[in-house]
């Protein structure tokens, strides 16, 4: 049986480390694609998706079991992601890095050069969206999140949150017909 993060949480606030490894393999992959998203470097991505997760630690006994811990952990991992954006501004290199390592992983596919076409059109399309809206898109149709899930991390209520979502959405859609 699978043992629900605030337990887990519990285990680790009560002196058992090995718990937290738990969670941290849990949510590595969510947290280094957030990672990589901002910087568009696996090596600087897993640099940084261990100081979120060391920040993890250092704050779990604020944690508070009323919101999921995904959307906590998240929520941690997205405003370190915005300290590092804001010391960084190079969002083109990061694109194209990005775009790179998309194309050398496609390169076994049969229509390989429309999906890179397609993918590098997207990437295109939500590097243009404010980072905000952008990762609401990406929690939402990459990560499977739900609205109150969003509404948590984002700090908006459910409505608030299908109109941003529905917006970010419409948006994103412009930019790619005008592409």
């Amino acid at each position: 049986m699978k043992i629900s993060d605030n337990q887990l949480v519990d285990k680790v606030l009560a002196g058992n480390k090995r718990s937290f490894a738990t969670l941290v393999e849990r949510y590595n992959t969510q947290i280094f694609n957030l990672m990589y998203r901002y910087c568009g470097s696996t090596e600087e991505a897993s640099d940084m998706t261990q100081d979120v997760f060391c920040r993890v630690f250092e704050k779990l006994d604020n944690y508070q079991e009323k919101n999921s811990f995904f959307s906590w952990v998240y929520t941690l991992a997205l405003n370190y992601a915005r300290d590092w954006s804001k010391k960084q501004r190079n969002r083109k290199i990061k694109l194209s890095r990005y775009a790179d390592e998309l194309r050398s992983q496609q390169r076994n596919v049969d229509h390989e050069h429309e999906s890179i076409q397609e993918t590098e059109m997207l990437l295109r399309a939500l590097d243009a969206l404010s980072d905000d809206r952008r990762e609401l898109v990406m929690l939402r149709y990459r990560h499977d999140c739900s609205i109150r899930e969003l509404g948590d991390i984002f700090n908006l209520s459910e409505s608030a949150t299908k109109m941003r979502l529905k917006r970010s959405l419409e948006e994103l859609n412009k930019i790619l017909r005008n592409s």
